[in-house]
């Protein structure tokens, strides 16, 4: 039989909401998120569980790893797993959301939207060199720029799309929707 399965993510950016509830589902399927995993969740078999899933985004110095998911404990949240700044937190149903209010989520979107910054800044300087060297180049450089333009173009599309999504959630969270 098989004990561990993989589950695609909707994109965190776009389906936090989607994916949490996908989650639950799971769990009362009694297939668990046991970690992160390439563009999606690991899942284990276990005991169907009535639970909901939250994530938090944080950037964690190691010495605040402790009083960080301590915090969350206290308020009936147990840590399942964590990723670089992306901490899920599982409990049971009917505990009081991470979130309850509008500030504090929009303060954890602008958090996912930090770093999404700089990786969208890169994307977009490294296109536009790129295409200057090809518009303005011959020859071999230009081949090599043409083609490096396509994949820089390629990822700049969606890095962009997913930055966008961030500030629509904010956009909307903040119109109290």
């Amino acid at each position: 039989m098989v004990r561990t399965k993989y589950v695609m993510s909707n994109g965190l950016a776009f389906a936090e909401e989607k994916d949490m509830k996908k989650m639950r589902q799971k769990a009362l399927d009694g297939w668990h998120l046991k970690s992160f995993r390439f563009a999606g969740y690991e899942l284990e078999k276990g005991d169907p569980e009535d639970i909901i899933y939250s994530i938090d985004y944080r950037t964690l110095q190691s010495n605040e790893e402790d009083e960080y998911f301590e915090m969350f404990s206290y308020a009936g949240w147990t840590h399942v797993c964590s990723s670089q700044d992306m901490h899920i937190f599982k409990a049971k149903k009917g505990t009081m959301p991470i979130y309850s209010d509008r500030e504090s989520t929009i303060e954890k979107i602008e958090r996912l939207a930090n770093p999404l910054k700089g990786i969208v800044a890169f994307f977009v300087t490294m296109t536009v060199i790129l295409w200057l060297m090809m518009t303005f180049t011959s020859g071999l450089v230009q081949s090599i720029s043409e083609w490096a333009f396509i994949l820089s173009f390629v990822l700049t599309i969606p890095a962009i799309m997913t930055y966008m999504a961030t500030y629509y959630h904010k956009w909307k969270k903040g119109l109290g929707k």
